[in-house]
């Protein structure tokens, strides 16, 4: 693995552990989850079970807010969405990473924002031993990492991440396929929301 590459998967986690925790503190903070082995993968399950109608699957379009960071004029570039299995101390659970920007990654991750840039990241994520399915996964539950279908989001821009605090809100998964996964995002805060739909091409992280 290149130095650049496990930069970028860095960058990556520690921004997961941001949205699952709801922190908008420094970048720095040490990330609570981080991705298993293989050996981890085979103990656990994790995974996905597949389910739902491509067929019924709409466009990408989401829509945001935070303090000064709005959608308005936001033309996405690039999307992706990548399974993971993640755990945090000893408990590992399967998640789905979803990042929409309106800027192109560069080689192997798609780099924190500059400038004008602005990218939205939301986690779904599973019971500890259990596959993603299709369903409601909702935002604020208790409990920590594992202990049920949740939702956690950010926004970033070059000045740092914007999460959610005392938020409500849930996201759907309407189709759920090896390689496509589709569904509706409403979460909100005070003062920060991700809104919208999403359809985007799944892969599976190699680590």
């Amino acid at each position: 693995m290149t130095r650049k590459l496990f930069s970028g998967l860095l960058v990556t986690v520690s921004l997961t552990a941001f949205v699952a925790c709801g922190n908008s503190g420094d970048k720095k903070d040490k990330p609570e989850t981080t991705a298993t082995t293989d050996a981890g993968k085979k103990d656990e399950g994790g995974g996905i079970n597949t389910g739902g109608n491509a067929a019924d699957c709409g466009t990408t379009a989401i829509s945001f807010g935070a303090d000064k960071i709005k959608s308005d004029g936001f033309t996405m570039k690039y999307s992706e969405a990548v399974l993971w299995n993640m755990a945090s101390d000893k408990i590992k659970y399967p998640a789905i990473i979803v990042q929409v920007s309106n800027y192109e990654k560069e080689g192997s991750y798609l780099q924190s924002p500059t400038n004008d840039n602005v990218r939205v990241m939301f986690t779904i994520s599973g019971k500890a031993g259990e596959k993603l399915r299709m369903g409601d996964y909702e935002i604020g539950g208790s409990g920590g990492f594992g202990a049920g279908y949740a939702v956690s989001g950010g926004i970033e821009n070059k000045d740092g991440n914007k999460g959610f605090y005392n938020a409500k809100g849930k996201a759907t998964i309407t189709y759920l396929g090896e390689d496509k996964v589709c569904g509706t995002i409403d979460i909100s805060s005070t003062d920060t929301f991700i809104k919208g739909t999403f359809s985007i091409s799944l892969t599976k992280s190699p680590y």
